[in-house]
């Protein structure tokens, strides 16, 4: 009996898992509403995606809250039932600020330092110190961190978090918290996505077309109230402008195309310019309802015909100018208040 009694109160003791545990989640922040576009299952945690770690279900066109994002999960509470808990950011239909007046414009992933690696390797890992490697960059890339977690550079690769050890980094900026306020020394907003660095010819091509279009961007700086035109002034998409045949993302699907690659430095340059709320975004759409992969779900910017470009006006009251680099299959662009 006193060994059934033990084993009974080590069992209560040990932690539940999935629907029988008792969830804490943050809820105090109420930044989105938004529909789902399919039935949804819910789990318990941002990393768990086992059956086991399914606490509940949202029913296709359910109008949720979200109160927190990572680059792959939403934490939500739908509150026709009460449920709340993390799902797939991609069963979220056009997610809304509650407040736009408080709240920044969804998916947006603020950055608060520019590097450059000082060592000859880098590796990019999946958890600080340890885990699996995402890619290794080489000394002179450029990089920009979201911010620091014992002492490893915290990133966004793809649609998962990246550490770099603050070792292995040389020049540290940090970006400015008031672009009003700010000198032209150092970026009002940054942002690194990462792109694949193969040896097929139509990958080559690709990361040619990335370099091609980011030394255009740096040539085309922003008067107080000017405007870009990502097609116009980027493109056009073809061989005399420096472009080549590669890899282009059409309706989830992968074709071939002059400028294949363009899109990647666009729905950078996206992620940059969300963070600053001085600049107006006038067009932008997505690369269908899945995205594009090299970014977290719901922030790329497709371009490459009328219908799709990304285009923005310049609403602070001085001049800015775009600074973007490749290397090592890391694309880092900034934004800078320029002096003219």
């Amino acid at each position: 009996m006193k060994r059934l009694l033990a084993l009974a109160v080590l069992l209560a003791l040990l932690p539940f898992s999935g629907g029988l545990a008792a969830q804490k989640f943050n809820t105090k922040n109420r930044l989105y509403t938004a529909k789902l576009n399919t039935a949804t299952r819910v789990y318990a945690s941002w990393s768990g995606t086992q059956a086991s770690d399914v606490i509940g279900s949202i029913p296709n066109k359910a109008r949720v809250v979200i109160h927190e994002l990572n680059p792959t999960f939403a934490l939500v509470t739908y509150e026709a039932t009460g449920t709340t808990g993390y799902i797939k950011r991609v069963c979220l239909d056009n997610p809304q600020p509650i407040n736009s007046k408080t709240t920044p414009p969804y998916g947006v992933e603020f950055n608060h330092f520019l590097a450059t690696v000082a060592a000859k390797d880098a590796p990019v890992t999946t958890k600080p110190g340890k885990g699996s490697t995402l890619i290794t960059l080489h000394k002179g890339a450029r990089v920009s961190f979201i911010g620091f977690e014992n002492g490893y550079g915290k990133l966004i690769y793809h649609r998962e978090y990246g550490y770099i050890d603050s070792r292995l980094l040389g020049e540290l900026t940090p970006v400015y918290e008031a672009p009003e306020s700010a000198g032209t020394d150092a970026p009002i907003a940054s942002f690194t996505s990462f792109y694949k660095i193969t040896d097929d010819e139509s990958n080559r091509n690709r990361m040619s077309n990335i370099a091609v279009a980011c030394k255009k961007l740096c040539m085309l700086p922003l008067k107080k109230g000017g405007s870009l035109d990502f097609n116009a002034q980027v493109g056009p998409y073809r061989a005399a402008n420096g472009y080549k045949p590669a890899g282009v993302l059409i309706d989830g699907e992968v074709q071939q195309g002059y400028g294949g690659g363009t899109c990647q430095v666009s729905s950078t340059l996206y992620n940059v310019v969300l963070q600053l709320p001085g600049i107006t975004v006038l067009q932008r759409r997505a690369h269908g309802a899945n995205g594009a992969s090299y970014l977290p779900m719901g922030v790329d910017a497709a371009v490459g015909s009328k219908t799709l470009n990304l285009r923005f006006r310049n609403d602070y009251p001085f001049p800015i100018r775009i600074d973007a680099v490749s290397q090592d299959g890391a694309l880092t662009i900034a934004i800078y208040r320029s002096k003219k």
